[in-house]
């Protein structure tokens, strides 16, 4: 089985674009365009940052370096509002790109190391029905 990479959405490098135009407004010096290193940073941020769950561990990639917990190290997954963290007997690391919708994904991928989770029902908006009087 192939490993899972859950990343940001490529929509987010639509912000950078934007943030990049942005601060052309600033640029009016030579110097000044080292501003340009922010929306840079943000790319590199955007497409290094990312989880893989795979049948030999859990690989958390940050802007600088990855971390690797293979499945005997982990001891389970916790959720906190919106975050996902894997336990290990060290500590909990926060699984970057992973959300609570994605925990049945996470433990396919995981190739039987974690217990399997139900799918994540979508949240539907209330449907908007015309309110006519009732006759009677």
């Amino acid at each position: 089985m192939s490993p899972r990479v859950f990343r940001l959405p490529k929509s987010a490098y639509l912000a950078v674009l934007i943030l990049a135009l942005c601060v052309t407004v600033v640029v009016q010096h030579p110097l000044a365009a080292l501003v340009y290193l922010l929306p840079a940073g943000a790319v590199v941020f955007i497409a290094r940052t990312a989880t893989v769950v795979s049948e030999d561990g859990i690989t958390v990639r940050a802007l600088i370096g990855h971390r690797t917990l293979r499945w005997a190290d982990v001891r389970g997954l916790s959720v906190t509002g919106r975050s996902v963290y894997v336990v290990s007997a060290d500590a909990a690391m926060r699984l970057p790109c992973v959300r609570v919708a994605d925990l049945a994904a996470v433990a396919t991928a995981s190739g039987g190391h974690l217990p399997p989770v139900a799918e994540a029902t979508p949240k539907y908006p209330p449907s908007r029905r015309s309110r006519r009087p009732s006759r009677q």
